[in-house]
């Protein structure tokens, strides 16, 4: 029996707007309850629907609540989650946990799952995919990914303030459409758009890519069988939302020049949108000039039906820059209107169903093009063809992809050596601790291998003697006869591991006892990937300290935000120990050297699994290093030497790194750095030009809107400066 095929939304249609809503209804319309009984699930984001409601409308389709309600910080496996108000990423990020935990609950309940279709805006797929590249859920089950519009792009295509959170989210989105079984295209030329946005090469993602538009169908009215033919009255209408991609300001202007250059027009010029900025509303109707005024009509009121009847008789108008499909332009052509199209917008290209002169007229994008458009429109004495979106194709759950389902190692798996390695040095009160705690691993075939990098401190000494001679044949103790420093001590650790994956554990955290097991076996099965990360609670043992745990959550592949600040891992991660040995940590670092390591390894493409349970447990203490005043201070000489001899380029142009010493000065150096390492959420975080200077040259292989941030989080930071300095 075929499993449930499912899909994971925030929308859907006739309860929400949206057009990534009106899609899955479509998909559901088409093929739920087809074949009777319940192939289909909705597992919903947003706030509860009425499941009556539901059922009335989709009786074919089973409805799952994942709403903010149902998060829950534990499960029925003992993995304990974040709570979903401290994750240090992204809010997103969360979402994407509780859709992961309601899809175990769907599959619990209703049976196996067959293919799970996510939309890219939000990653919320992230949290599936990893527990999926962990083995811990959806073996059996396609992960597919469709790419309607994700935030990221937004940030791109709209005129969308990019801060650090939209760094995050884009590392978030692109780990998504990198893990996910399946990529699901609507249309050729912005699947590509899409894959050169997000810098994947054609073998990551063409394998992966099926191109499948979904159905279109029309909630009121019959299919026109020829376009309206615009008379001297016919209204030209924007239906789309009044947003910044969909291009309002270009539609207005046209209009307006095309209303001077055509005085015998005597039709109205609306825009049937819904508007959620309403500042932005204002700024397109000030684009009215009053001599214009009593032509246009802003109608934000009309019911469905309403709006259907002024589409269908009328000349309308998409001038969006970006559309991942348009669905609203295929409804408006079906239904009857003559439709004008962005020709630069890739959804409307020539591999698109539209073709001008056939079923549309194109313009190129600009206000004096849409102008010229409107009066080719109104010119045309003939009936245009309703356009086509082709012919149906099996759905995305009945094809064939190579990739889907193939991309992890099947069945049982051999248990690999693992190292465990912990550079100590005068952390003798707590060494025993995280040494037992990675012994009490449910992973047998392990070693721990203790780095002593000279430590002076009686108490400590005696400890390490104490593991030398404890008999314990699962540990080796490496001493040290001069301090070497923490990025030293780890390359020996890593040196004398004999085990295939190595654990990086410092001597005061400890490792939850199922970790290793997991991680191990994710990266036997999963041989294209090099690094799992496990998700992070900090405690604190200071006098006076917080009781309560506080969380670090992490992206792995942090290939913006981390340029920024730490969203890769911790110090504790499982790492191929060749690799380890291949990348070394840069003994010249006195801070942060497992940071700059993460940025190489990325940077040179390597791929990182990330749990979603709570695995490790990292210790706030009162004399650690990264919290000594003195290492604060000595920060501002160090930034200098990381600098010296490194370039930056943008464009043609290169630039001696040293400027960007300059523009971080101002930023405060007196704050603690150990919490904005636990933490993970200031701008006023001082190391983050070490992470960017280890990419250096590398930074000009990310997309040319992530340049514009660093300007942003500078400026950010001499405000936040200059506010302290003034109260």
């Amino acid at each position: 029996m075929a499993g449930l095929k499912v899909f994971v939304t925030r929308e859907l249609y006739p309860f929400t707007a949206g057009g990534i809503g009106r899609a899955i209804a479509n998909l559901l319309d088409t093929h739920a309850g087809v074949r009777g009984g319940h192939e289909f699930a909705v597992v919903y984001l947003a706030q509860p629907l009425d499941e009556t409601g539901f059922r009335e409308r989709y009786p074919g389709a089973v409805l799952i609540d994942a709403s903010p309600s149902s998060y829950v910080e534990s499960d029925t496996d003992g993995f304990h989650y974040p709570p979903a108000d401290q994750f240090s990423t992204h809010p997103l990020h969360a979402e994407s946990v509780r859709a992961m935990r309601a899809l175990k609950r769907l599959a619990n309940e209703h049976g196996p799952l067959e293919y799970v279709e996510f939309s890219d805006w939000g990653a919320v797929a992230f949290a599936s995919l990893q527990e999926k590249r962990l083995g811990l859920a959806f073996q059996d089950t396609t992960l597919a990914v469709r790419l309607h519009t994700s935030d990221s792009v937004l940030s791109a295509t709209e005129s969308k303030p990019v801060d650090q959170a939209s760094l995050i989210l884009y590392d978030l989105e692109r780990k998504a459409l990198a893990d996910c079984d399946l990529l699901i295209g609507q249309v050729p030329a912005t699947a590509r758009w899409m894959q050169r946005f997000f810098d994947f090469p054609d073998s990551e993602w063409l394998p992966r890519l099926r191109i499948d538009p979904p159905p279109v169908r029309l909630e009121h009215g019959a299919p026109a069988l020829a376009s309206v033919v615009a008379q001297s009255a016919t209204p030209i209408v924007f239906s789309s939302k009044i947003q910044r991609i969909k291009r309002p300001d270009v539609f207005v202007r046209g209009c307006c020049e095309f209303l001077k250059a055509n005085p015998a027009y005597a039709g109205r010029i609306v825009l049937a949108a819904i508007a959620q900025d309403v500042d932005y509303l204002d700024v397109v109707k000030r684009l009215v000039p009053p001599d214009l005024a009593d032509r246009f009509s802003f109608i934000q009121d009309a019911t469905p039906e309403q709006r259907a009847r002024l589409i269908a008789c009328s000349v309308c108008v998409f001038p969006g820059s970006f559309e991942s499909f348009c669905l609203a332009a295929f409804e408006a052509s079906m239904s009857g209107a003559l439709c004008i199209v962005n020709e630069s917008n890739p959804a409307f290209s020539r591999e698109s169903a539209w073709i001008d002169a056939v079923n549309c007229v194109k313009f190129d994008g600009g206000a004096n093009g849409l102008s010229r458009a409107l009066t080719r429109a109104f010119s045309i004495k003939q009936a245009l063809q309703p356009v086509s979106s082709g012919p149906s194709s099996p759905p995305s759950w009945e094809s064939t992809c190579t990739a889907a389902r193939a991309n992890t190692q099947r069945g049982p798996v051999a248990e690999p050596l693992v190292s465990v390695l912990i550079p100590h040095y005068n952390l003798g009160a707590y060494l025993n601790d995280t040494v037992r705690s990675a012994l009490d691993s449910d992973h047998d075939r392990l070693e721990v291998v203790i780095v002593d990098d000279a430590s002076t401190d009686p108490a400590s000494i005696d400890v390490i003697a104490r593991w030398q001679t404890s008999g314990d044949s699962r540990v080796r103790v490496v001493k040290l006869q001069h301090n070497v420093g923490l990025a030293g001590a780890r390359n020996v650790a890593v040196s004398h591991a004999r085990g295939e994956y190595a654990l990086t554990l410092d001597a005061d955290d400890l490792i939850e006892r199922r970790f290793i097991g997991i991680a191990a076996r994710a990266l036997q099965r999963n041989p294209d990937f090099s690094f799992v990360v496990p998700q992070t609670a900090y405690f604190d043992d200071r006098p006076g300290g917080d009781a309560q745990p506080r969380y670090m959550t992490f992206v792995g592949e942090a290939r913006a935000s981390g340029l920024f600040i730490n969203r890769f891992s911790t110090a504790t991660l499982m790492a191929r120990t060749a690799l380890l040995r291949s990348l070394q940590y840069n003994e010249s670092l006195h801070a942060y050297e497992d940071w700059e390591l993460y940025v190489r390894a990325v940077m040179t493409r390597h791929r990182f699994i990330v749990t979603n349970a709570v695995h490790f447990h990292y210790r706030r203490r009162q004399d650690s290093m990264i919290h000594s005043e003195s290492a604060l201070q000595r920060m501002r000489l160090f930034y200098h030497d990381v600098l010296h001899g490194k370039e930056l380029k943008i464009g043609d142009n290169r630039l001696p790194l040293f400027v960007l010493e300059g523009a971080v000065s101002g930023i405060g150096h007196g704050e603690s750095v150990d919490h904005l390492r636990a933490r993970l959420a200031s701008y006023d975080n001082s190391a983050f030009v070490q992470a960017a200077l280890a990419a250096r040259a590398q930074l000009d292989r990310l997309p040319d809107w992530l340049y514009a941030p660093l300007k942003r989080l500078v400026n950010a930071a001499r405000t936040m400066r200059a506010t302290r300095r003034g109260a």
